[in-house]
């Protein structure tokens, strides 16, 4: 049964994957992200905490984009950026579309910091013409997913929103590699080309069935 509004789970079946299978790899993730948690935990400063979160994100999303695409080497390059890796998963609508422009929201952050020399820190958000909306849309989030982004509160730094969020976008993006993984394991397999081998037999059958009979009804019309 869905959980209502989870923020892991598609509002409406508009995409490939409405939500998470029964299994993911939890080993897996405890083995490759905690030390980058650590790592965030003992940043000081906004900037260098953004630009390192979305440093990791951009990690998992490659981990997902390797998971789908056989030959990620021939499309994805050294010199990709996010944007275009992020419209990738945009374009193949896998997974619910609000966590995806989650990412992307992080993203645009995240390049306030990169670009902006005079943004030291969320403090600084009137000094941005972009900054005060972005951090209203992260609210937005927080107010609709509050029961999976439970870390801030309001009147504390909005360095925990960003982070409640990225965790929550990190997460998202791992739990679906999961189903990935085993849709490419199976769509792959020799028993699967068949099927679909069959199906379009099955279909061109039916087509020229109809097509037949259409041409017996008008030929019955004509005679008439």
């Amino acid at each position: 049964m869905k959980k209502k509004n989870s923020v892991y789970i598609a509002k409406e079946d508009n995409c490939l994957f409405t939500e998470q299978f029964a299994f993911w790899n939890k080993s897996d993730w405890n083995n490759d992200i905690p030390p980058y948690f650590k790592r965030l935990n003992k940043i000081n400063d906004d900037r260098s905490f953004v630009i390192l979160a979305l440093a990791v994100l951009e990690y998992q999303i490659d981990r997902f984009l390797k998971a789908f695409i056989p030959k990620y080497d021939v499309l994805i390059k050294s010199n990709t950026n996010i944007s275009t890796k992020i419209d990738i998963i945009k374009a193949f609508n896998l997974i619910p579309t609000h966590i995806v422009d989650m990412v992307d929201l992080l993203r645009n952050i995240r390049n306030v910091f990169a670009h902006y020399l005079e943004i030291d820190g969320f403090e600084d958000e009137k000094k941005s013409k972009k900054l005060p909306n972005y951090i209203l849309l992260m609210k937005e989030y927080k107010i609709e997913y509050n029961t999976e982004m439970p870390y801030w509160k309001d009147g504390e730094p909005i360095r925990l929103l960003f982070k409640d969020i990225w965790r929550v976008c990190l997460e998202a993006l791992r739990i679906y590699e999961g189903n990935i993984k085993l849709f490419r394991q199976e769509t792959e397999k020799r028993e699967y080309i068949n099927y679909l081998k069959s199906l379009s037999i099955e279909l061109e059958e039916k087509r020229n069935m109809e097509e037949k009979k259409r041409v017996i009804k008008k030929l019955t019309t004509q005679k008439k």
